[in-house]
């Protein structure tokens, strides 16, 4: 969505065959997480579902891509100064696996926090030192407002556990404390790295907005995803998910929703993420200052 804003085309993936990455590229991994596979075969996970590949990858494959597009250090270092990078959220992911896979709870995935953020932190100084000079660092989504999560634990969970909107609260403080923490990592970088731009993307804030003031924002029901199975109020099977036999063709009306397919919002608010990352106030510094 920011590169329609920026008249750039939509970016090609990385992978694809006889495409120009000279305007951009996405290196997205499905699933992808900050930490390597073998940080999860350390917990005891050998194949996990959510994770195809990590962000010390999505570099390499970077690395591997650059010559490309610049052929020599200085001509790249020049090319990357004026490029501008997204960098993740990196996280969600990390997150899924430790408590959809492993049944940890919030609080326990909490102590692996720590290693996520600073793996995040190592890959963008990684970034760094390759010359880039624009990144884009986001947050991650508010977990406990999620369909996903609202219908793995909802019916487990007293009334107690959820907020007044209707997510659960120690799902989305453990969102919070990652948050928390990455900001303030990227504020010791923009105080490290004076001649680079480092610009925090808060999407927690403004979905969970979305979810406080729904028709604010056009929505209807904030929790019931427009792609999927299972009707009821989160209409969400992970046996049948969005693209998977089984799963409902999309709601009549995307625009009216928040979230897609359970977990990713829709276009239409990803417009809105997008102006408010382009033009503030969810990003420091809005990326159009």
């Amino acid at each position: 969505m920011p590169a329609q804003s920026l008249g750039l085309p939509l970016l090609p993936p990385s992978k694809s065959k006889g495409k120009d990455f000279h305007r951009g590229a996405n290196m997205a991994i499905t699933g992808g997480t900050a930490m390597n596979f073998s940080f999860y075969q350390s917990l005891g996970i050998e194949d996990p579902v959510w994770n195809h590949g990590s962000l010390y990858m999505q570099i390499q494959w970077f690395m591997e891509l650059i010559p490309s597009l610049c052929g020599t250090k200085q001509n790249c270092k020049e090319f990357l100064a004026k490029s501008m990078f997204q960098f993740g959220g990196f996280g969600g992911n990390d997150y899924n696996i430790q408590l959809l896979e492993l049944g940890f709870t919030p609080e326990q995935a909490m102590k692996n926090t720590p290693m996520i953020i600073n793996a995040t932190i190592n890959g963008i100084e990684r970034l760094i030192a390759l010359g880039a000079v624009h990144i884009v660092v986001p947050g991650i989504l508010p977990t406990g407002c999620l369909p996903l999560f609202l219908t793995f634990f909802a019916s487990s969970s007293s009334e107690s556990d959820f907020d007044q909107y209707g997510c659960l609260k120690s799902y989305n403080r453990l969102t919070e404390y990652h948050n928390s923490m990455l900001r303030k990592q990227v504020q010791i970088l923009q105080g490290k790295y004076r001649s680079t731009r480092i610009m925090y993307a808060d999407y927690y804030s403004q979905v969970y907005k979305m979810v406080q003031q729904p028709r604010k924002f056009g929505f209807s029901n904030p929790f019931e995803t427009c792609c999927g199975a299972g009707g009821g109020k989160y209409n969400f099977d992970v046996g049948a998910r969005c693209g998977m036999p089984g799963a409902t063709t999309a709601c009549r009306d995307p625009s009216a929703r928040l979230i897609w397919d359970g977990v990713h919002p829709t276009e239409a608010a990803n417009k809105m993420i997008a102006d408010a990352w382009l033009n503030g106030p969810y990003c420091t510094p809005p990326i159009l200052s």
